[in-house]
């Protein structure tokens, strides 16, 4: 068993400098609410959490993700504050059902009560079709030298343009433009688990909770 696996902290307000080295220690956030679990439990065992971030010094798109951007051309792609309206809620509420178990309740237990604002700065990718109608948008945390994403939503509706990818590549070409060197993605699982979408890119990292990050092994074939 690994020493600490769960530990939690709440923090109001964190400046960007800071939120970078506790990202670079395996730690997550939903709003101010922080957290960095080493392990999981799924399907009654543990499972060992492996946190991830793409070190964009070393990063190329793939095939797969420059045909997705290119195929999206025409799609409008917004970077904005942090609004929960009517239509980000019924988006939600489409969201959601594609989970048969697990379903999150609210938004807010992503963005906390205060999104985009604590315990730092986070935006809105928005990605909306010709006729302006929103159809994704994707939650991220922005540091003085990173980004990390948070969650994303989409109208199942548009589920055939995989909409929750392009928001991260999306997300990507920010941390590019912005001159950011990590892009944090969060949590995945040592084994192969539904977090494996997070190990399809160059440039990956993975954490071993003693302060390393290295080089991921076991990357796919795309």
């Amino acid at each position: 068993m690994l020493d600490h696996p769960f530990l939690e902290a709440h923090l109001p307000e964190v400046s960007p400098a800071d939120i970078d080295m506790i990202w670079a220690d395996g730690w997550r956030n939903f709003g101010a609410n922080f957290f960095r679990n080493q392990i999981d439990y799924v399907d009654e065992k543990w499972i060992e959490i492996v946190p991830l971030r793409i070190n964009l010094e070393k990063f190329s798109f793939r095939k797969h993700q420059r045909k997705l951007l290119r195929q999206q051309a025409e799609t409008i792609v917004r970077y904005q504050p942090i609004a929960i309206d009517a239509e980000r809620e019924a988006m939600f509420q489409k969201h959601i059902h594609r989970f048969k178990e697990n379903k999150p309740s609210a938004l807010s237990n992503f963005l906390g009560e205060s999104p985009g604002i604590i315990p730092t700065l986070a935006l809105e990718c928005a990605l909306s079709d010709a006729q302006e109608k929103c159809y994704a948008c994707s939650y991220f945390g922005v540091g003085a030298n990173s980004i990390s994403s948070i969650y994303a939503i989409f109208d199942t509706d548009y589920a055939d343009r995989s909409p929750g990818l392009h928001t991260l590549l999306e997300e990507i070409n920010f941390a590019q433009a912005n001159g950011k060197q990590y892009v944090y993605l969060g949590y995945s699982h040592k084994v192969s688990s539904y977090y494996n979408y997070k190990k399809n890119f160059n440039g990956l990292e993975a954490y071993d909770w003693q302060g390393n990050w290295t080089d991921f092994e076991g990357k796919s074939p795309f």
